[in-house]
């Protein structure tokens, strides 16, 4: 038996599971044609071969009634209900919907039984829908393992890279909170939807929400929402928040070590007991909502320097996820060259290759900015290049060929080597915090404490300078 849909996963391995179920189980798109049945609704419908049938005409014309597909497209809602078949069989029959990626319904799974086998099982309902979830969740990995070749994400092939794979995936389909750890540009906010994907959340909303980028004055009512009149420049019929937005779904807080201290209290009384204010409200929201945070400072020194609740950080890190950054998984640079090579090939109409001493130069290199800088630097290189094959000749001017270590050694002659490493010490200071224009992050990218960096700014008699740090 061949559909469209068959050719899209491994559909032969997905109707050998169904066929040993002796209930009928259809997969129906939106429209009504039927895409997949297992034996045992053919043996039920002695009315010729269900492939390509419309459920629809199939209702109109009195082969069943109501038609469970229908319902759930029009309802967009999980339905379990009876049916009575031309032949006056009734069944109960379940039927829920699969999402596509703009969150409309793309296929509606259906499952029946006849009424009969379970008017005497207290607990039928729940036993149908707990097996119409475990067929969704079967579709859905079959989908995903497809799908996963395409992505604009890739997990890598180290065994860092692996073993995180691993945890994300055991950690998915619970509603325990996640913290994610990692530098900017490790594929945090990526990891953070696969983690929605694998989940039953996948298919409601998953809203993202960047702490860093909003003020601390609107922050609150981007999150929690307000009740109209609540301020002055308010909306007029006021606004409901992120969190409302979320509701059944995901909702990723990045940067959360940036969240302000004022508000944390609020949101520590949201992950405990799902319930929240809306500015201007004195009634209590409920929202059913999955968090999952993302940080890359170290929230432990924030709690220290008391910029940081501790009870909101160990409710957030109950399920703690660190990324490694990509010079500590060296092994992943090589394919993910070649994965963003093929991205960018593709999206531009090219066909370039990369050079050997590319090769060389790129893995040896430190990637600070990790997969982000690595994926921007091939779309550059994809653009720009004249020839078929990419070469270090093609790399920006401003890329260091050289580490930073040699070049420090052309004049190392002529000073003491206590003088050469505190101007070693001095460069590295200038050039990172520039890079990221604040010493926590500074502090963070070198692997040691902010006041650290503060006392060395001091001792070199290093300021800031609008957003630059200058040597006095």
């Amino acid at each position: 038996m061949t559909t469209k849909v068959l050719q899209q996963f491994d559909g032969q391995l997905l109707l050998k599971i169904l066929n040993t179920l002796k209930d009928p189980i259809w997969l129906i798109e939106k429209n009504g044609n039927v895409l997949l049945v297992n034996q045992a609704a053919e043996e039920n419908f002695s009315v010729g071969k269900l492939i390509g049938q419309n459920v629809f005409k199939m209702e109109k014309e009195g082969l069943f009634s109501p038609s469970i597909a229908r319902l759930v497209i029009e309802q967009k809602q999980f339905i379990s209900t009876t049916q009575i078949t031309h032949n006056n069989v009734q069944l109960l029959v379940s039927g829920d919907y699969i999402l596509d990626e703009n969150q409309e319904i793309q296929y509606v799974v259906t499952h029946a039984r006849q009424l009969s086998q379970t008017i005497n099982q207290s607990n039928e309902l729940e036993k149908v829908e707990s097996i119409l979830q475990l067929y969704k969740q079967q579709i859905r990995e079959l989908i995903l393992q497809k799908n996963e070749q395409d992505e604009d994400f890739y997990v890598g092939k180290s065994k860092a890279a692996q073993s995180i794979s691993v945890w994300s995936q055991k950690i998915a389909d619970v509603d325990t909170t996640v913290l994610l750890n990692g530098e900017t540009g490790v594929g945090k906010t990526a990891y953070a939807y696969r983690i929605h994907q694998r989940s039953s959340r996948n298919d409601k909303p998953f809203i993202h929400l960047d702490c860093a980028a909003i003020p601390e004055s609107l922050l609150e009512s981007e999150l929690f929402g307000y009740k109209k009149g609540s301020f002055t420049g308010a909306n007029a019929n006021g606004k409901l928040g992120l969190i409302a937005a979320a509701d059944q779904g995901t909702l990723f807080l990045d940067e959360i070590g940036e969240f302000p201290l004022p508000l944390q209290s609020k949101l520590l009384q949201f992950l405990q007991n799902k319930t929240y204010r809306m500015i201007g409200d004195n009634q209590v929201q409920q929202a059913d909502v999955r968090i999952i945070a993302a940080t890359n400072v170290n929230l432990k020194e924030r709690v220290d320097e008391g910029t940081f609740r501790k009870d909101l950080f160990y409710r957030l890190n109950i399920l703690p996820m660190k990324i490694p950054p990509l010079r500590e998984r060296r092994e992943d640079i090589i394919p993910l060259l070649n994965f963003y090579l093929k991205k960018f090939n593709q999206k531009y109409g090219h066909q370039h290759t990369l050079s050997k001493n590319l090769m060389d130069t790129l893995y040896n290199y430190s990637w600070e900015g990790n997969i982000r800088e690595l994926e921007n630097l091939m779309e550059r290189l994809v653009i720009t290049s004249a020839g078929p094959q990419i070469d270090n000749d093609d790399l920006p001017s401003d890329f260091p060929l050289q580490q930073s270590g040699q070049m420090f050694l052309q004049n190392v002659e002529e000073m003491s080597l206590p003088r050469y490493l505190e101007q070693i010490e001095k460069s590295i200071l200038i050039k990172t915090y520039n890079d990221t224009n604040s010493t926590w992050k500074t502090a963070t990218k070198l692997g040691v404490s902010q006041s650290y960096v503060i006392r060395r700014l001091k001792k070199y008699n290093l300021r800031i300078s609008g957003k630059e740090l200058i040597d006095d």
